[in-house]
């Protein structure tokens, strides 16, 4: 499987017979086989997870199925939270986000994969103590299917807005709670520098990849 990051949360997946695409908003998409079938992920519809466009900008691949939450296309196959879907020989399940949308886990190939979205421990300055709680409730109720789950890549929030602190905090449970091989920590923009800074604090971090670092990724 190779994974050719793209921008902020948005990935290209190439295995031998199926391409996936997630939340895709800014870069260039690899031009590889394109009679291979490409199924195109959005997690929900901020302008920073969804272009308007996708439909133009991923026509060089001739066979294409658009899934998505609150897209406002009819050519997006509609997602909720809870959704079980089986397309061709993909699985998708849809899980709730702690913000907008849904985030993905896709089983193709013998690989499974999960997109977060927005799903995230969303912990702010300006917090209450209860606020706090709720997010964290929420965040790790939208999780617990995928206890003890073995993942091979999973995509995940790391926001530099956030103290260091709290941003760290979804990572870290994710880790703990599954069996991921590797971990792309993704939503930095352009803030690079950063997540460089921050990934290392991690309590485990032997298995996160610096995904601005290469054009692809071979796991």
């Amino acid at each position: 499987m190779e994974i050719y990051p793209l921008y902020h949360s948005g990935f290209f997946l190439a295995l031998p017979h199926h391409y996936l695409l997630f939340d895709d908003y800014q870069g260039e998409l690899p031009q590889l086989d394109p009679e291979i079938p490409l199924y195109v992920f959005v997690s929900h519809s901020h302008a920073d997870h969804y272009r308007r466009d996708i439909v133009a900008v991923t026509s060089y691949y001739r066979h294409r199925t658009f899934l998505g939450s609150g897209i406002p296309d009819p050519v997006f196959l509609p997602v909720q939270p809870g959704d079980v879907l089986t397309l061709d020989d993909l699985t998708v399940t849809a899980l709730p986000s702690t913000d907008e949308g849904v985030a993905f886990l896709v089983e193709v190939e013998g690989k499974t994969i999960f997109h977060a979205g927005d799903l995230h421990l969303w912990y702010w300055d300006d917090d209450t103590a209860e606020e706090r709680r709720d997010m964290e409730r929420r965040y790790h109720a939208a999780l617990e299917p995928l206890r003890g789950r073995a993942i091979d890549a999973a995509f995940l929030v790391l926001d530099s807005r956030q103290a260091e602190v709290d941003a760290l905090g979804g990572i870290a449970y994710f880790n703990s709670l599954t069996r991921t091989k590797a971990i792309f920590p993704m939503h930095a923009g352009g803030d690079t520098a950063t997540m460089e800074a921050r990934i290392p604090k991690l309590p485990r971090h032997d298995n996160i990849f610096f995904p601005w670092r290469h054009r692809v990724y071979e796991l």
